[in-house]
């Protein structure tokens, strides 16, 4: 019987690439949270810049509250790239919330922001 020895090391780097090697294989199925920079308000007028990490996704907002959407009904307004800016006079004294939204994909969690 030959006997395989393999350190500690090897043995951590080949769990390592297997499951990185899977990870790669899995699909997204769900669009990234938006960032909001900066991330709240300073109280005074800021310009506020959304973006997603998922690739050709667009971005809702709203500054009424409301949760945005896409879909059927959708909510909020449109951002037809990955990133996009808020105007200064529209956020300023508002709670700003986007989601990324992409075809075949669900929306994300919700990110918010009170300007």
């Amino acid at each position: 019987m030959k006997k395989i020895t393999l350190s500690f090391n090897v043995l951590a780097a080949i769990i390592a690439v297997t499951i990185l090697q899977a990870c790669a294989r899995t699909p997204a199925t769900q669009c990234a949270t938006p960032t909001l920079t900066p991330p709240k308000g300073s109280g005074q007028p800021v310009t506020v810049t959304i973006a997603t990490a998922t690739m050709d996704a667009n971005l809702r907002y709203t500054l009424d509250g409301t949760d945005p959407s896409s879909g059927p009904s959708p909510n909020g307004t449109v951002i037809p790239a990955q990133s996009g800016q808020v105007p200064a006079p529209d956020v300023f004294g508002r709670t700003l919330k986007a989601i990324g939204c992409k075809t075949g994909m669900s929306d994300s969690p919700i990110a918010s922001g009170k300007y």
